[in-house]
């Protein structure tokens, strides 16, 4: 025992109720932490006494030998900047009395060191994490800005007379503007999954309605190519969830093209059902656990690239050559989606014979009692009943002329600011229906511009007009700041044409019954 004792590469000591030591593995000089004078065994002298001190004002032993409870300090030696940690514990006999206490002394200076080098890179990453959330929302804005005014131009340039030389040009235009959003969109949300960015948002829908839209979505892409394509959703699946169905739309989406982009010849199938961890349909307000799978007959993927497919910036062919481009986080954003959703996603393919993924998600069950969703599928945007005047606030040129151009041809009378100090004056001096607020303009933000709206008197233009926002920013906890600031609803950027004109017609109706209800309540 005492050979094993003496072997260890830390010190211990052990003293009886004298405080004597008994025994003690210390080996040579330690000037800097030990007591300089007498023999270390049989001395009163334990050899932890901070720089030759004989009495130590953290010592334990007499307060171990009293309770016979473990105590741990730790000391700092500022001469050599070296820390120990001392652990003082008791040895109990036979009778479970408390007839020794041994000291256990060990250098935790490198460990110390490393926790102190592991907190400044942590602080250094946690700094460049800030940074870089803070270039993606700036990134986020000053790519989506463009984009819009060129995409939006190009949906007005399409919409007039042309012959079809000149379509052919624009709609080449346009597919390669929305190819050109699609990879902006995969690199920004990835980048706001990897920094725990996205949040999931919980609605009640229709799955098979959904569905269905996504089936029309893809159908003709498969026609085109010749190839099989069905949907089948099995009987005990319930048409009513609560989820979010952005997303859960944005991984199948995600699927489906990949399935018709990679597949020549053959079939393409969606398959929902329970799944079969779930076992039977679960009671009502239990998580129900669904499994979806789509299922193809391309070329399959070999077993090496199977493993990694889920990894950011990996594709099944890498080279030069390969027929279909992207960015190679499809995939990686599919499978960080089905994790935050409560489920996970897998492949199973071989070389020839195609490939099947499957991904599950949970959801909880809802009951519409008949009644429509009330988040409908966007319609084809309807003509304003009675005329309306908007203000419109925007500093970027061609996207101040595409909305202005838009809402034109939708008959709405339209005037139109480029600086956020421009707004409050334009609504003392004239009577609007509604504001469309960009977020980002010099001098004074749509932010600001909001607050001095709601906060000011003395307007020809009602003080609660609904605004609502155009933004090119999409981080976590925009939507807040802009509701906390007054606005009503906020709109992306680039605009679809569609959701803008159905927004002003729900926000302009609204108003107009709210207005219509306060006259019908007033005295007269």
């Amino acid at each position: 025992m005492r050979d094993i004792l003496l072997s260890i590469p830390d010190m211990i000591t052990v003293h009886d109720r004298n405080e004597s030591i008994v025994f003690s593995n210390w080996k040579g000089d330690d000037l800097y932490w030990e007591n300089l004078g007498g023999e270390r065994h049989g001395s009163r002298c334990y050899g932890c006494y901070f720089r030759g001190e004989k009495q130590c004002d953290a010592c334990q032993i007499a307060e171990v030998f009293d309770t016979g409870v473990q105590k741990s300090i730790e000391l700092y030696n500022p001469e050599i900047r070296a820390f120990r940690s001392i652990t003082v514990f008791p040895v109990h006999n036979a009778a479970g009395e408390v007839v020794m206490v041994a000291e256990y002394v060990r250098d935790v200076t490198a460990t110390r060191r490393m926790e102190r080098e592991l907190r400044v890179a942590k602080e250094a990453a946690e700094a460049a994490d800030k940074a870089k959330s803070e270039f993606l929302a700036s990134m986020s804005h000053e790519i989506r800005t463009p984009m819009n005014g060129v995409l939006g131009m190009l949906d007005l340039a399409l919409d007039t007379r042309l012959d079809d030389e000149q379509r052919d040009y624009l709609e080449a235009a346009q597919n390669s503007a929305e190819s050109l959003l699609a990879l902006i969109n995969d690199i920004l949300d990835f980048s706001k999954i990897e920094a725990g960015m996205v949040e999931l948002d919980s609605q009640a829908f229709r799955l098979r309605k959904r569905l269905s839209t996504l089936h029309t979505m893809f159908v003709h892409r498969a026609e085109e190519k010749g190839l099989a394509f069905g949907f089948r959703i099995g009987e005990e699946v319930p048409d009513g969830l609560v989820g979010d169905p952005m997303r859960l739309r944005q991984v199948l989406v995600n699927l489906l093209d990949n399935a018709i982009k990679f597949t020549e010849q053959g079939r393409v199938y969606l398959d929902v059902q329970l799944d079969a961890a779930q076992g039977a349909l679960p009671a009502e307000g239990e998580p129900i656990l669904l499994r979806f799978s789509v299922t193809d007959s391309g070329p399959g993927i070999l077993e090496s690239h199977r493993e990694h497919i889920f990894e950011r910036f990996v594709q099944a062919d890498g080279s030069l050559s390969r027929r279909h481009r992207g960015t190679g986080l499809g995939l990686a954003i599919c499978k960080r989606l089905a994790t935050l959703m409560g489920g996970d996603i897998t492949v199973e393919s071989a070389p020839g014979s195609g490939s099947t993924f499957t991904f599950t998600a949970s959801f909880e069950r809802a009951s519409f009692d008949g009644a429509a969703d009330d988040r409908k599928l966007a319609r084809q945007p309807q003509k304003p009943v009675t005329p309306a005047r908007i203000l419109v606030a925007e500093d970027h040129p061609m996207n101040l002329m595409f909305i202005e151009k838009l809402l034109a041809k939708q008959g709405y009378e339209v005037h139109t600011v480029t600086d956020g100090t421009e707004v409050l004056p334009a609504l003392q001096r004239e009577r609007f229906d509604l504001v469309l607020m960009d977020i980002a303009m010099p001098v004074m933000d749509g932010i600001e511009a909001t607050r001095s709206v709601r906060q000011a008197g003395n307007m020809i233009t009602d003080k609660n007009v609904p605004i609502i926002a155009m933004t090119a920013h999409a981080m976590k906890g925009d939507r807040e700041q802009f509701l906390a600031a007054g606005m009503d609803d906020y709109i992306g950027k680039p605009i679809n044409s569609d959701n803008l004109c159905n927004m002003l017609l729900k926000h302009l109706q609204r108003a107009r019954r709210a207005a219509e209800c306060a006259s019908a309540s007033s005295p007269a």
